[in-house]
């Protein structure tokens, strides 16, 4: 399976808002992070913010933040709200390779919803911890 570039990017940027939660996050900043033009950057925050996983602050300081709170944000949510993937049912005439790999693409996306950015964050701790 491959997560498309766009996916990357959002997950990367959702990473980089769950990291800096005090405050909101400018597309411009995330654009110099990522070495990504902004209008990109932009393609990919409205899909996150029509499916409810970021919402913009306007004015002096304004930018990006997370809707929701981290354990409720899975890699899952991102990847879908990007590529637009939905669990999918095969048709009586699905070939068997088809079913096999419409299966294992299932699998995949429900590991990746039981993946959430608070679950990263505690792994990351935890690395961090056991390198001291």
């Amino acid at each position: 399976m491959k997560i498309s570039s766009r996916a990357d990017y959002a997950a990367k940027a959702m990473l980089e808002l769950s990291i800096n939660r005090d405050r909101p996050v400018t597309l411009s900043y995330l654009a110099h992070l990522q070495d990504i033009s902004i209008s990109y950057l932009e393609q990919i925050f409205a899909q996150l913010r029509k499916h409810g996983l970021v919402k913009s602050v306007r004015g002096p300081g304004g930018g990006y933040i997370l809707n929701r709170p981290l354990d409720q944000i899975s890699v899952g949510d991102i990847v879908r709200a990007i590529d637009n993937v939905h669990p999918q049912e095969g048709g009586a005439e699905e070939d068997r390779t088809h079913r096999l790999w419409r299966q294992l693409s299932n699998l995949v996306y429900g590991h990746l919803d039981t993946i959430s950015l608070a679950d990263i964050h505690r792994a990351a701790d935890k690395d961090v911890h056991q390198a001291a």
